[in-house]
């Protein structure tokens, strides 16, 4: 999957065969994703009602000027052959391993939950879908349609404008569209060459298409929320939400609110778990969202396969690979991810705010970049480029791991303030 990923006891990862070996699973594909729980939003919403308390949630901050370190027998303890420090620390206990580990939450209970909660399913144009339609699109293979170089029309959107919410969520390809067929063919390729790779981080921006450096006037005007400012966090792909519900909660715990403010999650590919996830947090912490991804992935690996790896459900994925993606951070890495410190990027004036992690993410920067070029955009005013670490304790004597969290570097950054004409500097 990506940062949030964790080894499973026998490794039949993606890109970590050792050469002149062969790695022979305990179980085929078929019968590894097959052995997945099937589970709905539903049963993921009332095990948050129940397990989501303070006492469960623990946070840290660093004061300026200190580190946070994690123990040296985690999960997370060393990044880039060094000790990992961080600015934050979210710790959610068993909450997200115990809610989505190893299930398979499918196309049709995701709309199914979708419906429940009072959304309303359309294709790209606005045309109403039936519950079947929507399923066929977003597990299809379908690609999204470009009506000009500017606008390109997403396979499906699902919204909820009342009372209780106002969420857009946009699927810009189908589950076994070529370019999904691509990465999963890739993504299971343990012997990956620099054109492999290549072709492997041209498969995502394609994937993510204009959603890379898209803006979101028309999804405001659709919600009613015209003077609202956007707060983009944009991540490789979204698999338990552990780092972005981390930076949330972070910025909660640090007094940094954002009334008034359209969050946007952005990702090239999501688990419909991690859907369901950032769907009720928004719910629950009453915050307008928009989410817009690539394509969808329908299962989580447990411990056995891999906790957190995006598992490919549909029969002609599975032919291809276990992995929906394989090891995004991986797959992605050029060698040059240790060489980025945190940082902020001032590009003008304004609300509109993007955050980009590195990790994994150091891609999604380089593709935004891009993106920026390319299309000749104006980026957000202000972009963070911040680091996250997924973390966690070695597993129990029962054998289970009972934590579970994110590390977070670059969350003492100072918010940028303009210097105004006339202000005089504090001795």
């Amino acid at each position: 999957m990506g940062k949030e990923s964790h080894t499973p006891s026998h490794d039949i990862r993606p890109g970590r065969r050792e050469p002149g070996k062969e790695v022979k699973p305990i179980m085929d594909a078929k019968e590894l994703s097959a052995s997945l729980r099937d589970i709905s939003m539903a049963e993921i919403f009332r095990h948050f009602d129940t397990q989501w308390k303070p006492a469960n949630i623990r946070i840290r901050v660093a004061k300026d000027g200190e580190h946070l370190r994690i123990p040296e027998e985690w999960h997370g303890a060393q990044k880039y052959g060094k000790p990992n420090t961080g600015d934050a620390e979210v710790l959610f206990g068993p909450l997200l391993i115990e809610s989505i580990e190893g299930t398979r939450l499918s196309p049709e209970a995701l709309v199914e939950g979708l419906r429940a909660l009072n959304f309303v399913c359309e294709d790209g144009s606005g045309r109403t879908y039936t519950d079947s339609q929507a399923v066929q699109a977003i597990s299809s293979r379908d690609s999204c349609s470009a009506v000009s170089p500017q606008e390109e029309l997403p396979i499906m959107r699902a919204i909820k404008n009342d009372a209780e919410g106002k969420i857009i969520i946009e699927i810009r390809n189908g589950s076994m569209s070529p370019v999904m067929q691509e990465l999963t063919t890739l993504g299971n390729d343990p012997d990956m060459n620099p054109e492999k790779k290549l072709r492997y981080r041209q498969a995502v921006s394609e994937c993510l298409g204009e959603f890379s450096a898209k803006g979101a006037t028309a999804v405001r005007k659709r919600l009613g929320l015209y003077e609202y400012a956007r707060l983009t966090r944009f991540d490789d792909c979204l698999a338990s939400g552990a780092t972005i519900i981390g930076d949330q909660e972070v910025d909660d715990a640090m007094g940094n609110r954002h009334d008034k403010t359209l969050e946007e999650i952005r990702v090239a590919v999501a688990s419909t778990q991690g859907i369901s996830i950032a769907v009720k947090r928004a719910l629950e912490r009453k915050t307008p969202l928009l989410i817009r991804v690539g394509a969808l992935s329908y299962g989580l690996g447990s411990k056995e396969i891999g906790s957190n790896y995006l598992i490919n459900t549909q029969a002609e994925m599975v032919e291809r690979g276990l992995f929906t993606v394989g090891d995004m951070g991986d797959k992605l890495s050029t060698g040059r991810e240790g060489r980025i410190n945190p940082h902020v990027r001032v590009y003008g004036t304004g609300k509109n705010e993007t955050r980009i992690y590195l990790g994994g993410g150091l891609a999604m920067l380089e593709l935004w970049e891009d993106k920026i070029r390319e299309k000749n955009k104006i980026p957000d005013p202000v972009v963070y480029v911040l680091q996250a670490s997924r973390i966690n304790p070695p597993a129990g004597e029962n054998g289970k791991i009972n934590d579970w969290g994110v590390l977070l570097k670059g969350k003492n950054l100072p918010p940028f303030a303009p210097f105004s004409p006339g202000q005089t500097l504090s001795k």
